[in-house]
């Protein structure tokens, strides 16, 4: 369901249409790099309160905690999604029921889409990096740490274009998804550790973070890339993105063959 296939010229060709898409709309992609810097230049001010004159804090010194902040902004720059809010306005518009009868099924279109739109965001990584280094740090890891940290970026990503895609199949049922897409942004932007570590939310929040896949988005690259999870710790944190890539995979392939049931309920 998932694949993006090397010899269908249509998906190489909705691919190259999201690349194209990001530079028609680039203002988004200009605001995107604001915010991300914005972002980091607050969130550092407020964590060198926190700080104050402590070197450490819970044995996190605040030079760790200054790269953590500076990858998570990376991330969640790179993993911004919108394949909910495409999947919304194909429903909300009528043109899902075309899109269903093309050559090439429906989820792969939008991936390869998503994709795409996600290889043109990433080309402004040559603006973003020496603006976080210039107000973060990106210290780097040893070259274990980073063939890890690498691998679980990959991962972060499917990740998060899984919970995306759920969000946005479930507008088959929803109709209107974005009451949904503000308060998983909102939500689970901070469960994903992009505000606080989880290494520092109290014990019944970090249990309910850690049954969730959020954390799998930003918290658990991160916290390799800083090293702070090391050894069996580091194959943990990709044992957990791996689990969630499969249960998000097979509840998103699940809810599409039920999504596809409700189009022909409706259209009977």
């Amino acid at each position: 369901m998932m694949r993006l296939s090397g010899i269908n010229p249509g998906l190489r060709d909705i691919f190259r249409m999201g690349v194209r898409e990001i530079y028609a709309y680039r203002i988004w992609l200009y605001l995107g790099v604001f915010q991300a810097l914005l972002q980091l230049v607050l969130l550092r001010a407020v964590w060198q309160a926190v700080y104050g004159n402590q070197d450490s804090v819970d044995g996190v010194p605040i030079e760790t905690m200054i790269t953590y902040l500076t990858i998570v902004g990376l991330l969640e720059h790179i993993t911004r999604i919108d394949i909910a809010n495409e999947i919304h306005e194909r429903i909300d518009q009528g043109r899902v029921a075309v899109d269903m009868v093309r050559p090439v099924g429906f989820v792969r279109q939008i991936v390869s889409l998503s994709l795409g739109q996600s290889a043109g965001t990433c080309m402004s990584i040559v603006v973003v990096i020496p603006g976080m280094i210039l107000f973060g740090s990106l210290s780097p890891p040893s070259s274990g740490a980073l063939l890890a940290f690498l691998l679980s970026l990959i991962m972060a990503y499917v990740v998060s274009m899984l919970i995306w895609l759920l969000v946005g199949l479930s507008g088959f049922w929803l109709i209107n998804v974005s009451g949904m897409r503000a308060v998983i942004w909102v939500v689970g932007g901070f469960l994903a550790g992009s505000l606080i570590p989880v290494w520092f939310m109290p014990g019944p929040l970090r249990t309910v973070v850690e049954v969730l896949p959020f954390q799998a988005t930003a918290f658990l690259p991160a916290s390799i890339y800083v090293e702070e999870s090391q050894g069996a710790d580091m194959w943990r944190a990709l044992g957990i993105q791996l689990f969630w890539i499969v249960a998000l995979w097979a509840a998103s392939a699940w809810t599409w063959r039920r999504a596809q049931s409700r189009i022909v309920v409706q259209g009977g």
